[in-house]
């Protein structure tokens, strides 16, 4: 099994910051995760360290609302039987992750969870961090977004058996070869 990476935060956005970067740096150096995830095609040292970087850079948190440019976000990957959860994302009318935006109170990992359970009805039990990515989001109109960028840390979650409520979006368990090519590596993690 991977070895767990957990980002948590404290009382501020400096905080959250430096525990990103601490967990970037620990996918991108740890050879235990380099050794058991060799072969898959989204560990990528380099890019750990380029978002790493980009964090730093940051002078305005990465919240939506507060920084245009940036936004911080989680998403929960979720395998049951050889087959990833997704949704139809509202926007963008494409199968997607679940997930969102981090709010000021939340670690990634407690996002990723808070998505989950919103968008699927599903309830997670454990949020391992797996994977962080560059996501250019294009502009919305309707919600009078510009265009921007989501910094993505990725979780891989133990969902429960039951829904414990409804679902905001559509979704659907997904197999591999149907997969969107962009998560198809992520299958390798069950």
């Amino acid at each position: 099994m991977i070895n767990q990476v957990y980002i948590s935060y404290g009382s501020n956005m400096g905080d959250l910051k430096a525990n990103i970067n601490q967990a970037l740096a620990l996918l991108a150096a740890d050879p235990k995760i380099q050794i058991e995830r060799q072969s898959a095609a989204f560990n990528d040292p380099q890019k750990y360290q380029m978002i790493n970087e980009l964090i730093a850079q940051q002078k305005r948190p990465l919240y939506r609302g507060v920084n245009d440019q940036y936004h911080l976000s989680a998403s929960a990957l979720v395998f049951k039987n050889n087959q990833l959860l997704m949704v139809r994302h509202p926007y963008l009318q494409q199968w997607l992750l679940p997930a969102g935006h981090i709010e000021l109170s939340e670690t990634p990992g407690q996002t990723a969870l808070r998505e989950l359970l919103e968008e699927t009805g599903l309830v997670g039990e454990q949020a391992q961090l797996m994977d962080a990515n560059l996501i250019a989001i294009p502009e919305n109109p309707v919600k009078k977004q510009a265009a921007h960028m989501h910094i993505d840390c990725r979780y891989l979650i133990t969902a429960k058996e039951q829904p414990s409520t409804s679902a905001e979006l559509p979704n659907r368990w997904v197999a591999q070869d149907a997969a969107p090519v962009e998560f198809q590596p992520y299958f390798k993690l069950q």
